[in-house]
């Protein structure tokens, strides 16, 4: 054999092994952003469930404070617990953007921010502080008005990831 055609054998060698490789590669790509689109659908119906207990929860604390026995309530709103782990995931890699539009991004980061452990510590706190001070003149309407603030919180939430499913699909 003469070096030219060891040479051009070798090369073609090369050539073929990055072609196959970038082949791979893409397939792997286009598997795992599809895993990733799935997965966060699953997240959004899980945490839309999610919102809908909260709903429920935040109705037994209306109630009691509504029939004046809030010192009676000892319900929790676990915000924290919703599912994220893929929405953090696409946009960390930054794949969100294939997938949505900025307003549906900002949905997103809405969602986010109001189910964090900063929120939940807030909403726990507010109704642990109106419950020691129901007895005080004003604190029933203060915790009708935050009843009011989060349910329109969770309904908002509720349709900005509903909308987000949508485009999802």
């Amino acid at each position: 054999m003469t070096f030219w055609n060891v040479f051009f054998g070798v090369f073609a060698g090369i050539i073929a092994g990055v072609v196959i490789h970038l082949g791979i590669d893409a397939i792997r790509n286009c598997r795992f952003k599809k895993k990733a689109k799935n997965n966060l659908k699953f997240e959004i119906d899980f945490n839309i469930s999610k919102i809908d207990s909260f709903f429920k929860e935040l109705e037994k604390y209306r109630n009691k404070v509504n029939g004046d026995s809030l010192y009676n309530y000892f319900g929790y709103f676990p915000l924290s617990k919703v599912i994220i782990t893929t929405m953090i995931q696409v946009f960390l890699d930054r794949s969100i953007y294939e997938y949505l539009s900025h307003e549906n991004i900002g949905k997103l980061q809405n969602f986010l921010s109001d189910f964090s452990s900063g929120s939940e510590q807030y909403i726990n706190n507010q109704i642990r502080w109106n419950r020691e001070n129901f007895n005080k003149s004003g604190v029933k309407q203060l915790a009708i008005e935050d009843i009011d603030f989060w349910e329109k919180r969770f309904k908002d939430s509720k349709q900005d990831l509903q909308a987000v499913k949508e485009k999802l699909k």
